[in-house]
């Protein structure tokens, strides 16, 4: 059947399915006209016959329109997919170009030849309490105070090097038996 020939019955089919509402019951109507006024669900039992299909053609005829019909649509998405993803690749093109355009207008930012790394910790914390720990042996751990309250300096300024423990204390050595003052 020609393409242009089946747009001819698009109206009136277009107004049965209309009517009924939905495609089961548009199939309904188009199978039940085939079962009322033509000879499709007849078979031909004997050569004599002059109506019918032989047992099974009926079917193998609605299955072969149907994959007709199905394989165009399945063609019709992939053209569909294809042409939207070429959209997408022409927009992203698009933005790329428009990047690079402002990118391209902007000053160079300067590369840093330094990093200066602050710690503000020590200038900004109390009194601190440094804990020396001497070797185990006759002598017991004293605890000191780095800032002392009748040596107080003024808040903000810079603790002496020699108050603000750098290395962490010497581990007892093996064999020794090592106990905080007081035990």
């Amino acid at each position: 059947m020609d393409p242009g020939a089946a747009e001819l019955y698009d109206q009136a089919l277009l107004g049965i399915l209309q009517h009924v509402g939905n495609v089961q019951d548009f199939l309904r109507v188009l199978f039940g006209f085939l079962y009322r006024k033509t000879d499709f669900y007849r078979l031909l039992r004997h050569p004599s016959d002059r109506m019918g299909f032989p047992p099974g053609a009926a079917q193998a005829l609605v299955l072969q329109v149907f994959k007709t019909f199905d394989h165009m649509a399945r063609q019709d998405d992939e053209k569909r997919r294809q042409e939207l993803e070429e959209k997408i690749r022409r927009k992203e093109e698009e933005e790329v170009k428009i990047l690079s355009a402002a990118t391209a207008e902007k000053e160079p930012v300067p590369v840093p030849v330094q990093e200066i790394e602050i710690d503000s910790t020590t200038e900004l914390g109390g009194p601190q309490e440094v804990e020396k720990v001497q070797p185990p042996g006759p002598q017991a751990p004293a605890k000191e105070m780095a800032h002392g309250s009748e040596e107080a300096e003024a808040p903000g300024a810079v603790a002496g090097a020699a108050e603000i423990a750098r290395e962490p204390p010497a581990l007892p050595r093996f064999g020794y038996l090592w106990t905080p003052a007081g035990d």
